[in-house]
């Protein structure tokens, strides 16, 4: 592989693995099917736990997965919103917000992880509207100005296909420019060794319109078409053959029934959304939800510190609150609640318990079980108990190859990706205490069906749109996955991966050794 000597790292935002193929076989994607047939691609790609933006970009640009980041190699990043207790009064993150906090989260994925940027040890860097960007030596947007600039544009340049149409190509421009001339970019003459470039406006088109709509379609199309002058770019300057070119989603997507609302159930339980300035006095934090839910409340010790919150005891769980409510039961009368998680007191960074909940849809019965985790990093093996002989938490019992895991044995990631792509809540087993490993985890994770999606931003309802992409479904969890471009790539179909395989991937055909926090494995 010594004549591939660039990476393009290509992330587009909110794209279904099925979508993505069915537009290819019809003809609609001509520039993705060159890259596919004449390189390494999979149909089966699975992202990581919750579903969303961010942590799975992270993930995608690290090559592992968050957990413990202040002990262990992972990176600290487990949701698009967490509330952070290592302070007080504790602080709401929220990664989309207007304020641009966004700017923090290159600091807050700790030192125990590396991007693929920071992996290379020599040559120019470049990271296009890509925010996850440590060790880039040029970033675009380069101000926070131009930045808010860019959502200006995408919000209100006038129509909506005049909107995207700018928004994607300002991305492929940037690009051929910073190969066009880099010493505009860089201290010296030489092009990137590699760029991140991140295409957001299928996300803000399918939140706005839907995936059925003509609008994200288009949106799709014309990435393939922007991605198109990007390769003859290349191929002019004469850099196409000696550089590979890798195209992944962070998550897919799926349409809710209908939108609903908490605050009655909030007001009944006497349940209060906290802020640091608005209402210091709150009792919990609904960071997020969706179609998944991400709860914190407040729980109490000896500690005197003034507005401090912990993470409360599976005991003050079950009598929490003004009226002593018990929320490991009363969160299943949420409508359309299915799953329900939670960690045990007594979990260690090494080994613990999560505790699994699944209440039957037609007759509401609640069952259990647990999944053990031991390890960290490559050493990482996770047990799944089910305590129901007859059915099981996520559905694995009934299905030939799942099951078969089904043993009281633990089992790494590679054989719970092998065994459960195909089915909803793919890799589950593996990725749920990951996030509940990382102390800025929720105490409480509540998943949907897809009856109805609720749209809360810690504790506001901020969306009514019935597109989203958060719950453990395959739909949400399966990405398409192709890198081509120079013919030093293998032609090869890959049958099941996850989204930490790229990076190891990218590197290998770099000649290069990823970081020791990688935990993904080359797909060749």
């Amino acid at each position: 592989m010594n004549n591939v000597n660039r990476l393009i790292y290509i992330i587009i935002d909110n794209l279904r693995a099925e979508h993505f193929f069915d537009f290819i076989k019809k003809g609609l994607l001509p520039n993705f099917k060159k890259l596919m047939e004449n390189g390494i691609y999979s149909e089966n790609c699975i992202t990581d736990f919750p579903p969303i933006t961010y942590p799975t970009q992270v993930s995608l640009i690290t090559g592992t997965y968050t957990g413990d980041y202040r002990k262990e190699l992972c990176h600290g990043i487990p949701l698009l919103n967490w509330m952070g207790r290592d302070v007080a009064p504790p602080i709401l993150r929220e990664y989309a917000s207007l304020d641009l906090q966004i700017y923090k989260i290159n600091k807050e994925m700790g030192t125990n992880c590396k991007t693929i940027l920071e992996m290379l040890d020599d040559g120019n860097t470049a990271s296009i509207a890509q925010f996850i960007n440590r060790g880039a030596a040029y970033i675009f947007p380069e101000r926070k100005s131009k930045l808010a600039m860019y959502y200006l544009l995408l919000k209100y340049y006038p129509g909506v296909k005049r909107r995207l149409i700018r928004a994607n190509s300002v991305i492929t421009h940037k690009l051929i420019k910073v190969f066009e001339k880099p010493y505009r970019f860089f201290e010296n003459s030489e092009p990137p060794i590699c760029s991140l470039l991140w295409f957001p406006t299928p996300d803000l088109l399918l939140h706005r319109f839907g995936y059925d709509s003509e609008f994200y379609k288009l949106s799709i199309l014309h990435i393939d078409k922007v991605i198109g002058v990007l390769i003859d770019a290349l191929k002019r300057m004469g850099y196409f053959n000696e550089t590979a070119i890798a195209i992944i989603s962070d998550h897919g997507n799926y349409k809710a029934d209908k939108v609903g609302n908490l605050g009655e159930f909030f007001k009944y339980n006497r349940l209060s959304n906290y802020h640091p300035k608005r209402n210091l006095s709150g009792n919990m934090d609904l960071a997020y939800y969706a179609g998944a839910g991400f709860f914190y409340f407040k729980g109490f010790n000896n500690s005197n510190l003034k507005n401090g919150w912990y993470r409360p005891s599976l005991k003050e769980l079950e009598h929490y609150g003004p009226k002593r409510i018990n929320l490991l039961e009363d969160l299943f009368k949420i409508n359309g609640s299915r799953l329900m998680f939670y960690c045990d007191d007594q979990n260690e960074n090494s080994k613990g318990i999560i505790h699994l909940k699944r209440k039957i849809k037609d007759t509401g019965k609640i069952i259990t079980g647990r999944i053990e985790y031991e390890g960290s990093g490559m050493e990482y093996k996770t047990r799944y108990i089910s305590d129901n002989d007859n059915i099981d938490i996520f559905g694995f019992i009934n299905d030939n190859l799942a099951s078969r895991l089904l043993d009281n044995r633990f089992h790494s990631t590679q054989e719970w990706l092998e065994a459960t792509y195909h089915l909803d809540y793919p890799l589950h087993p593996d990725l749920i205490p990951r996030h509940f490993k990382n102390p800025r985890s929720a105490d409480i994770i509540i998943t949907n069906d897809e009856s109805i999606k609720f749209g809360i931003h810690h504790g506001k309802q901020k969306s009514k749109n019935l597109y989203d992409h958060d719950i453990g479904f395959r739909s949400c969890m399966t990405v398409p996955i192709i890198i081509g471009g120079s013919s030093e790539i293998p032609q090869k179909k890959v049958n099941v991966c996850k989204i930490t395989d790229i990076v190891p991937t990218l590197l290998k055909l770099l000649g290069k050794k990823p970081h020791q926090s990688v935990i993904g494995e080359c797909l060749f």
